[in-house]
């Protein structure tokens, strides 16, 4: 099967997929348990004031009505009207400032775990047994077992409280609102240093460990023994042949935990007051804000399934083997 054809069946099937989930979606938050009117009607309404405020939400019409009716919005990009926010449009609280603070902070934090993890785990897998393979492993298997918001904590002990080097939370300071650019990007990367060092280190571990299996469980092929037998170098090996191999493992891995790149760490941001998606979930959440929840919802599977999608033609290129296979 070509490269071409192998991502057109792909594409078809993510279409079909991202429609299966939003319908999904829609019907689970119309079926969860509790009233979505009280997050918004005021007690000292009237019954007219609390039926017209049905009425503009819809919320009157039979439960098909409301589907087509949703589905037809979605294609315009209308995410309906947030409760908690008094009418706001879900689409302008989502994708905002909240979003683009969500997507540096899990972008990077993905990225700078997945570029560390893949040469650390290639050396460490191909100097399996020695002292620093067991040292990293049995420090990656602590840092797992460590739960994010003591980590979370302990960096704002140590740091925040007692050094004084990193704020305590926010996305950016008060006083430099209105300074320039340059100023404001400073002080943004300096409230960012303390979420991200959690995330590097939640992600950083998974990754490496991954990586060090799939390279041991390579090393027993006989492509690799005939590499050594043409007396090709160690780094030769292991950096032109096997990081192909590491390469697969960690975006496939990226494309699992893609979810987090819209729902973000909601205790990570929640624990250092960042201005994301997550810490908007959290808030939505206790407030049943439906509509906002089924919007981070949605666009969750968009992600997801797009970011599968560009996962396995990736590896299919890395790969021939994977599309000669049909994706399985």
């Amino acid at each position: 099967m070509s490269l071409a054809r192998f991502a057109l069946r792909k594409v078809v099937e993510s279409a079909l997929t991202i429609f299966i989930g939003i319908t999904v979606a829609f019907f689970l938050f119309r079926f969860l348990p509790g009233d979505p009117t009280a997050a918004f009607l005021d007690i000292r309404l009237t019954p007219e004031a609390k039926l017209s405020l049905i009425k503009t939400f819809g919320l009157d019409k039979p439960i098909y009505e409301q589907y087509f009716l949703f589905l037809a919005n979605l294609i315009r990009g209308n995410l309906g009207l947030s409760f908690a926010y008094r009418g706001t449009p879900v689409s302008k609280i989502i994708f905002g400032p909240k979003l683009f603070n969500t997507l540096i902070l899990m972008g990077s934090g993905m990225v700078l775990s997945a570029i560390i993890s893949t040469f650390i785990g290639l050396l460490i897998g191909w100097r399996r047994g020695s002292i620093f393979d067991r040292a990293i492993t049995s420090i990656s298997y602590m840092a797992t077992s460590a739960p994010i918001f003591w980590i979370g904590l302990l960096i704002l002990l140590i740091f925040a409280e007692y050094l004084k080097l990193i704020p305590v939370c926010g996305t950016i300071s008060t006083e430099v609102i209105g300074a320039d650019i340059l100023t404001r990007t400073l002080d943004y990367m300096w409230h960012l240093i303390g979420p991200l060092v959690v995330i590097v280190i939640y992600f950083l571990p998974t990754y490496l460990l991954y990586v060090r299996n799939s390279i041991v469980n390579i090393l027993g092929e006989d492509f690799i023994m005939v590499l050594k037998a043409k007396g090709l170098k160690d780094r030769i090996i292991v950096f032109t042949h096997l990081l192909r191999f590491a390469l697969i493992t960690v975006v496939t891995l990226l494309a699992v935990q893609s979810p987090l790149l819209v729902s973000g760490a909601i205790i990570t941001e929640t624990v250092f007051g960042w201005n994301g998606i997550g810490l908007l979930l959290y808030d939505s959440v206790l407030k049943s804000d439906y509509p906002v929840i089924q919007g981070v919802f949605i666009l969750t599977i968009i992600v997801v399934v797009i970011a599968n999608l560009l996962a396995d033609i990736a590896c299919a290129f890395l790969d021939p083997r994977i599309r000669l296979r049909g994706g399985r």
